[in-house]
């Protein structure tokens, strides 16, 4: 995705506001600060869309990763609620950002599905879909005969599909946030690590290999990295491996897309040619994570006969309690948004533009389940 002019950072420079990574939320964040009269200097390590985004699937989830039944248990039925109401709201506000750069990315709003592996996780399927109904979100319950008469795919205990899923091309999206980030002015810098990321009440310095970036703020789009430059992150956002392979199949039936397990752990989605299949973090069994994939697609696709292919692996970050960071934390002069899990989508965009807005005017809109700084000492 390396563009023209996005030549390593070389030599000091001054700017309002340095925005560190280049995948999704740092090229949203330097196109909205842009838009807003900001002169943002982006420094990415690699190139835009090489760090977390090249694992996203490009599912638009409702939801976070666990089952709504699951979150009413663990945060009580207000606020299981306004999460999966806040990634609604994030789906208009992505809506809105297609619109605004004349580009669909390939998105389709024909809904996502949750896959039960066992009896309990399609039990509490069940019991989701009756909860989601009765406080306003629209899906269908499938049992396992339901299930397999409808796509090519075995050994599932149920499946919910969400009507409000969606999905787009993840990397597309990230070239065309890229472009009108520089269309407005932003300069985005490839191949420029950041290796310090000093914060005062003058401002911000962002130092790489051959050069510096001084900066009134800063705004802070890794994910796992984040924790290394950021130290109240340390040990709030930690690091959240994905492997994927992509396999080919023969089989015309159709599979349910885009997809992911109860846990979220594994999820698909449907590519021209074939799928791809991505498993995020899971305990070490002494075994290549890719290895377990090829058993997964062999065991739940066939007799599709799936043929893995090429394959990759990215680190994401994730917060204890499922939530992101975002906007002000202690010690930074600046704000941060990070520690989005398994389906970035579904935060990304509210967060930025909670974020963003915050920087720009001094006030701090994020909800207290969100606040970056949640934890800190009074």
């Amino acid at each position: 995705m390396t563009g023209p002019g996005r030549s390593p950072l070389h030599g000091d420079h001054h700017t309002d506001v340095v925005v560190l990574g280049a995948g999704l939320t740092g090229c949203l964040a330097a196109w909205e600060l842009a838009r807003r009269g900001r002169r943002p200097i982006v420094l990415e390590a690699a190139s835009v869309g090489a760090g977390a985004t090249a694992a996203d699937l490009g599912h638009v989830a409702t939801g976070p990763r666990l089952l709504y039944v699951e979150a009413i248990r663990r945060w009580g039925r207000e606020a299981a609620r306004e999460a999966w109401e806040v990634q609604r709201e994030n789906h208009d506000r992505l809506r809105e950002l297609l619109a605004a750069l004349d580009d669909d990315c390939g998105y389709r709003a024909d809904g996502g599905f949750l896959l039960a592996e066992d009896r309990t996780e399609g039990e509490a399927l069940a019991e989701s879909e009756d909860t989601l109904r009765e406080d306003g979100f629209s899906g269908e319950f499938l049992d396992h005969y339901m299930l397999e008469s409808r796509f090519g795919v075995q050994g599932f205990a149920a499946a919910y599909w969400c009507a409000e899923d969606a999905g787009l091309d993840p990397r597309r999206l990230v070239a065309a946030l890229a472009a009108a980030a520089e269309r407005e002015g932003a300069r985005i810098c490839e191949g420029s690590t950041v290796l310090a990321l000093e914060s005062s009440d003058a401002g911000v310095s962002a130092a790489t290999e051959r050069g510096r970036v001084e900066a009134g703020t800063a705004f802070v789009a890794l994910e796992a990295a984040a924790a290394g430059l950021v130290p109240f992150l340390k040990g709030r956002v930690t690091p959240l491996p994905a492997q994927w392979i992509d396999v080919q199949r023969d089989d015309a039936l159709p599979l349910p897309s885009p997809a992911r397990t109860c846990g979220g752990e594994i999820a698909w989605r449907v590519l021209p040619g074939g799928l791809r299949v991505v498993r995020f973090g899971g305990g070490v069994t002494g075994r290549p994570a890719d290895e377990r994939l090829e058993d997964f697609t062999r065991r739940h696709f066939a007799p599709a006969s799936p043929r893995p292919g090429p394959r990759g692996a990215a680190v994401a970050g994730k917060s204890g309690d499922g939530f992101p960071f975002v906007g002000a934390v202690p010690g930074l002069n600046g704000a941060v948004a990070c520690g989005y899990g398994t389906f970035g989508l579904g935060w990304v965009a509210l967060s930025v533009r909670w974020a963003v807005d915050g920087l720009v005017t001094g006030r701090d809109a994020v909800p207290a389940r969100f606040r970056a700084s949640r934890g800190a000492a009074p």
